[in-house]
């Protein structure tokens, strides 16, 4: 069973996620993950870094963020790590996608996206740094 890194460190711009997509997809390739699971991953990482630079770094200074996967045929881990305010986007109440589209408050379901294509996760903030960890089965 192969194990598959990848490592990435971006500053806190939102200009740097088009090239992290491009990279997570050639490192999709050479695991041979599924397109779903590709598309499913990138929107997780894409969903987290935007709240990350959106709420974790209220006095506009450079941060840094890393993006850490681990992937074999049967599991992928993914953990995002940045040095922004604490912030944990895990917290946030689901949305209700019972009501109406016009009735539902803005927001919320990018996180709702991530805990459905994600198995675990969790987040802590340790030492500075927040830090999310995520897996899901293959």
């Amino acid at each position: 069973m192969a194990d598959y890194h990848f490592s990435k460190i971006i500053t806190n711009n939102l200009e740097e996620l088009l090239v992290l997509a491009e990279d997570v997809e050639l490192f999709a390739e050479q695991t041979e993950w599924s397109p779903a699971v590709t598309m499913q991953i990138n929107l997780v990482i894409e969903e987290l870094i935007v709240n990350t630079i959106n709420y974790g770094y209220s006095d506009a200074r450079v941060g840094s963020i890393q993006i850490t996967i681990k992937s074999t045929t049967q599991r992928i881990v993914l953990e995002i790590k940045d040095d922004g305010d604490a912030y944990n986007p895990l917290q946030n109440d689901m949305p209700d996608t019972t009501l109406e589209i016009e009735d539902r408050p803005i927001g919320g379901l990018g996180i709702f996206l991530v805990k459905n294509y994600m198995d675990t996760f969790d987040y802590a903030y340790s030492e500075g740094h927040n830090c999310i960890n995520l897996s899901k089965q293959l």
